[in-house]
């Protein structure tokens, strides 16, 4: 059994089970305005299960419907049990479920530390009662949400002898239902997020269990929508599309334009008709470079062939470094910089054209005249663009 410890610094997550019997202490749990008043799971220290199923839909409905974007979060043990049934057969102090019971405690002190050093003006973390945590606030846009995940998920990989995978999704009162008559309704709408959310985690855990890698991913969602199909979607609930040292992990939703079948990322689209080239992962393992586009603001991929019947399509994705961009020289890029210029704007073959013509100059005072040239032809390119 896990009590609330007197603080939450590393003494909390070093020895977690320090005391059989917990005292219980509502100031300590990790919350920040919603579900007070809630009692604590006995073995984590967070939020009991129960009273957030009861107490975060009001809240959850509030924060939307003042304008708030609201961050949900489901955090699930990778190999709990191999762990469990290694310690059962290897530790002699330790038998498999109390193993157990020690990495749960040492989850939830890590956790409650953790919430307790957010920037949340509102929130709660709790758990369903088994090997997961659940991460519930009003956040200021989907980006500084992503990184508070990841920052969580890095600090239990230290703490713990196992990972943690995690899949989220971004709330915007635009997925709000349009019937909320009574009450009712903020439980059904709460629950479905919270299914949105975890199928999102197993699919993507079951990917990588097919794949055999390694686990600790955060797997990125979008909710339920409500959405008219001509309405982008708010904005600051989409992620920045990654660059080319970064592997984002998402599950795709199906959607067809016109008679294209399309997976739509929650992620913004790229600027330009030109798109955006994304390395994509998919669930079999095979990988691709495909143009990713932008659909209503939303970044979309061509897909072959949606079904119906499936509610997405877990997707590892990766930007594409531009293979000219590589090879910018240095003064040409600070050039560029200076002038607030996008060397991609221009078509390829010229940009190879002038890296040529830089490149093979013969002297210091030609390749600066040149460098010149090349900016006062991109500056006119770009205030020609529509």
């Amino acid at each position: 059994m896990e009590p609330t410890c007197d603080t939450y610094d590393e003494h909390s997550a070093r020895d977690p089970l320090a005391r059989s019997v917990p005292f219980f202490d509502s100031a300590r749990l990790p919350l920040r305005t919603w579900c007070e008043g809630s009692r604590e799971d006995a073995v984590t220290g967070l939020v009991a299960f129960p009273d957030f199923h009861s107490n975060v839909p009001r809240a959850l409905a509030s924060a939307l419907g003042s304008g708030h974007l609201v961050g949900l979060a489901i955090g699930d043990v990778d190999g709990l049990k191999d762990h469990v049934e290694k310690a059962n057969a290897t530790s002699a102090d330790c038998y498999g479920h109390l193993a157990g019971n020690k990495v749960m405690a040492r989850l939830g002190a890590t956790t409650r530390t953790w919430f307790h050093q957010q920037p949340f003006t509102a929130g709660c973390a709790a758990t369903f009662g088994g090997d997961e945590v659940i991460v519930a606030a009003a956040v200021r846009d989907a980006p500084s949400f992503h990184r508070a995940v990841a920052e969580l998920r890095d600090r239990l990989a230290a703490e713990l002898p196992v990972l943690v995978s995690f899949a989220l999704a971004l709330v915007s009162p635009a997925d709000l239902p349009p019937d909320r008559d009574g009450s009712a309704w903020k439980h059904a709408f709460t629950d479905g997020l919270l299914s949105t959310v975890d199928r999102c985690l197993f699919t993507h855990k079951a990917a990588r269990r097919a794949r055999g890698g390694e686990g600790g991913i955060i797997a990125v969602t979008h909710p339920p929508s409500n959405l008219p199909g001509d309405r982008e979607r708010d904005p600051h609930a989409l992620l920045p599309l990654p660059g080319s040292d970064e592997v984002l992990h998402v599950l795709a939703r199906p959607a067809r334009v016109g008679t294209r079948d399309m997976l739509l990322l929650p992620c913004t689209g790229p600027a330009g008709l030109r798109g955006r080239r994304l390395r994509v992962t998919h669930p079999t393992g095979t990988a691709r470079t495909v143009d990713a586009v932008a659909l209503r603001g939303q970044a979309a991929v061509p897909y072959a062939s949606v079904r119906d019947d499936v509610p997405g399509v877990p997707l590892a994705v990766q930007g594409v470094r531009d293979p000219s961009a590589r090879h910018v020289p240095d003064d040409l890029a600070e050039a560029l910089t200076l002038a607030r210029l996008d060397w991609t704007v221009l078509p390829a073959p010229e940009r190879a054209q002038a890296l040529h013509l830089i490149t093979e100059a013969s002297s210091p005072d030609i390749r600066t005249a040149r460098i010149t040239a090349v900016v006062d032809a991109l500056s006119a390119h770009t205030r020609s663009r529509p």
